[in-house]
């Protein structure tokens, strides 16, 4: 019996159309995150749940959102929460549902012949639960706004694990990188090509997706000036980004190949592999030491990311009372700003000479001084007291946040071990999501109890200063031998399970010969 070997295909050249076909599909998903998940639904969740709530002093009396910086709560479940809290604790229950998610899906895309479906078939369900959005018809279902906004996080959240894994595998089948690998390249000299690649691929997918986000934002700031019913005008931009991903998604269904992984283990099956996969990977964690090191990192700093985005648009809406227009298009200048901040650092990266690691502690560096900025406001006639400071922070935390968020990319897929990378990637949105609730919780929690959103920006300053000084412990060299080693570890180990399981048949053959 001879077994599937996914080592030709490995070797087999990326070709420009699967390649435009990858950031196509980025191009679909991306508006999810720039539009719906950032600006629409925690608008949507927060306006709802104060319509449909109580003012704080009196839970008897109807809250009243045209009052400057109104104080209500909103009932959940049991319980009573300040309504500005409440898009905070379902974007908290989304992120917790997405790492049960992530562990099950690792070995979906390492093992066999589902990488492709699974990265578009959680797509096209998030897309289908995006347009749900025009089923929530008045404040009172509030509850079904933060469900959909669970189930179509989760599944974006799942279809971004396999979208991220390609960039590593592709980087090794790039034609640049197999020209080096052909002409007897040294190790160094496939290495740094590598990760020149994946740098380009990693900054590309934001010149395909953030302007797909950009277009969806700037349809929906349309259609708000000539509608009366501001909040149908965003459920409408939903319905839209949704089409428009089930639309563009039709390019890679028919373009982009079906890569395979190793052939499934005997007597295993996908989704308990994948947990005891995950369990080991974890437990080989004094193997992978500077991967650790990173994730930890990355716990903390992905946390900060999404948060500080998050409480931004709340605190421009409900303290700075930002109309809903004004919040659409600081939204348009926010990635706008990141493509152009991350072209601008990948520029200054080359110029510079400098590592993937060193451009990390740079720009997360001058992230830690958005936050603040905003701390000034407790003492200072400045730091978020006027309107107009919002376009600054959007243009400055924007251009430093794509760059960022690439490097950082481009640093962990640096210290992966070569045929893992969907399981580690998996690891890496475990840990990404296994901490994004926690921002949610406790901002949620300090607008809880103080009442005041500005305190939140204490705890942001922390989450993005604190992953600095543990990047700087990193040991790049030595994490890229380790997963040198490990990746052989394993390989020999799947070998002897492959053989032990052709060996196995061959004499169950052999038995049935006798009988």
């Amino acid at each position: 019996m001879t077994s599937h070997n996914p080592a030709n295909e490995e070797e087999e050249e990326l070709t420009t159309r699967e390649l435009r076909a990858w950031y196509i599909t980025f191009a679909g998903t991306e508006p999810y995150i720039v539009a719906v998940l950032s600006v629409f639904i925690p608008i949507i969740l927060e306006t709802y749940s104060s319509q449909a709530g109580f003012k704080l002093e009196d839970r008897n009396v109807p809250c009243d959102i045209t009052i400057e910086d109104y104080k209500c709560v909103t009932k959940f479940g049991m319980w009573y929460v300040d309504s500005a809290s409440y898009s905070f604790y379902i974007i908290a229950a989304s992120v917790l549902a997405q790492c049960l998610v992530y562990i099950g899906c690792g070995s979906l895309a390492d093992f066999g012949n589902n990488k492709k479906k699974m990265l578009l078939g959680f797509a096209y369900a998030g897309a289908f639960f995006t347009i749900g959005y025009i089923l929530v018809l008045n404040p009172n279902m509030y509850w079904l706004a933060g469900l959909l906004a669970i189930l179509s996080n989760v599944c974006f959240g799942a279809s971004s694990v396999f979208f991220l894994a390609c960039i590593p595998s592709y980087a090794h089948v790039h034609p640049d990188v197999l020209q080096v690998k052909r002409n007897d390249g040294t190790e160094k000299e496939i290495h740094d090509i590598e990760e020149k690649i994946s740098n380009q691929l990693s900054v590309m997918t934001l010149f395909w997706g953030i302007p797909s986000g950009i277009f969806i934002l700037a349809i929906c700031s349309v259609i708000t000036i000539f509608m009366e019913d501001k909040m149908l005008s965003l459920k409408i931009g939903c319905v839209i980004s949704g089409i428009w991903c089930i639309a563009l998604l039709t390019f890679p269904v028919l373009w982009m190949k079906n890569r395979s992984g190793f052939p499934l283990p005997k007597n295993q099956n996908y989704f308990t592999l994948s947990f005891k996969r995950v369990g080991r990977t974890i437990k080989s964690a004094r193997e992978l030491i500077e991967i650790v090191k990173y994730l930890i990192a990355w716990f903390i700093l992905s946390d900060g990311f999404g948060t500080v985005r998050t409480v931004g648009t709340i605190f421009a809406k409900k303290v700075l009372k930002l109309s809903q227009i004004e919040l659409l298009l600081v939204s348009i200048v926010l990635p706008l700003s990141a493509i152009f901040g991350a072209y601008g650092f990948l520029r200054i990266q080359r110029y510079f000479n400098l590592s993937t690691k060193k451009m990390v502690i740079i720009t997360t560096s001058l992230l830690c001084l958005a936050p603040a900025y905003a701390l000034c406001g407790f003492i200072a006639p400045f730091g978020f007291k006027h309107s107009w400071e919002i376009w600054l922070f959007a243009i400055y935390y924007g251009g430093l946040l794509g760059a960022t968020q690439s490097f950082c990319t481009v640093l962990f897929s640096s210290l992966i071990p070569k045929g893992h990378e969907n399981e580690f990637f998996s690891l890496n949105q475990i840990t990404d999501k296994g901490s994004s609730w926690l921002g949610p919780l406790i901002t949620g929690i300090i607008s809880d109890v103080t009442h005041d959103l500005r305190n939140s920006f204490w705890y942001l300053f922390f989450s993005l200063l604190i992953p600095v000084l543990i990047i700087l412990t990193v040991n790049v060299d030595k994490g890229r031998k380790d997963a040198e080693l490990f990746a052989e570890n394993e390989k020999i180990l799947l070998k002897n399970q492959i053989n032990n399981q052709d060996y196995n048949e061959n004499e169950e053959e052999k038995e049935k010969e006798i009988v």
